[in-house]
């Protein structure tokens, strides 16, 4: 190894490298790159990789959708730089015009060896940024398939109960109202053990399909279990989560499912409620719902009604 220096040896590593790698000096100039960083940079298109460049005053001049972070993190490189911190790392969104790309950057404070008792001593920083794209995407298909009921591609129990507790916690910090109502599909029963379970999945997705037609942008849709939906309502309260509901109830009343064995009949019974800030969690509100769905059930289905007892629910128009 006599004929390979030191400084060869590392810039060897360097390039070796898969992550984009460069070195900055106190001042935050930019004193050393790898291939990875120098392909990057010739890829988007960069001039000279930066080198010579003073990376603190290319973050501060950053302009775009992304300014905010970029300025923000090379406040932490300077962080780094001064000693206020030993090394600094964060995720972040780099997409181009035709990929999205997520990439992992750290920032680590170097001491030369000869020089770590040494606080005057010239500090300097080794900056990395690694394509993190394939991850950041599994993370997302995860999540998804977490957060996704499988029949029907909607949102699933966990999901609805997570955004309404977030809408439990608005309503509480700053009196913002949102309510929510229960649909359970009528004789969901009957039409599984006359026409299959088959049938009975397409009735499930033919319902689904129909009320996302009946409820707002803004409103989210659930399957929350079985042949129950939920639907939450933010910034609604209880009287205007009833026309949406009453609504819904009369398009899927309207909108039979076609089967080879001719049109099957389908209705749906729904409970409502508002959040309450005395709620504990968003389940306190789905029991208030359930209860009135059983009401609405008894008194013979195919009909709406509210969990404040006197209220009679609407005409839609």
């Amino acid at each position: 190894m006599d004929w390979l220096s030191e400084r060869q040896l590392s810039g060897a590593v360097l390039d070796a490298l898969t992550a984009s790698i460069c070195v900055v000096d106190q001042n935050g100039m930019i004193v050393a790159v790898n291939q990875a960083w120098r392909r990057f940079s010739s890829d988007n298109g960069g001039r000279g990789a930066f080198l010579g460049e003073n990376y603190l005053d290319v973050c501060r001049r950053a302009k775009g959708p992304g300014a905010k972070a970029a300025q923000r993190f090379g406040q932490n490189v300077a962080d780094v730089l001064f000693g206020r911190r030993e090394r600094f790392e964060t995720e972040y969104p780099c997409h181009s015009p035709k990929v999205r790309r997520w990439f992992l950057a750290r920032v680590t404070r170097l001491h030369p060896a000869d020089t770590i008792a040494d606080p005057d001593a010239e500090r300097v920083a080794v900056v990395t940024h690694q394509d993190i794209t394939t991850r950041k995407l599994l993370e997302f298909d995860l999540k998804k398939l977490a957060e996704t009921d499988e029949l029907t591609g909607l949102k699933n129990r966990r999901r609805f109960l997570a955004a309404a507790n977030k809408a439990l916690e608005r309503l509480k910090r700053f009196d913002a109202p949102a309510s929510l109502f229960i649909i359970d599909l009528d004789n969901f029963k009957t039409i599984n053990d006359t026409h299959g379970h088959a049938v009975g999945d397409g009735a499930l997705c033919h319902a689904a399909e129909r009320f996302k037609r009946a409820i707002r942008r803004r409103d989210l849709l659930a399957r929350i279990g079985g042949e129950e939906f939920a639907v939450l309502l933010p910034d609604e309260d209880e009287c205007g989560a009833m026309m949406v509901a009453e609504r819904l109830r009369t398009l899927i009343a309207a909108s039979p499912l076609s089967d080879k064995s001719g049109p099957i009949g389908l209705t749906v019974s729904v409970g409502v409620t508002s959040l309450r800030k005395g709620d504990q969690s968003a389940d306190d509100a789905l029991g208030r719902a359930d209860r009135a769905l059983y009401r609405a059930k008894d008194e013979g289905r195919n009909r709406v009604r509210a969990s404040t007892m006197g209220l009679a629910p609407p005409t839609v128009p």
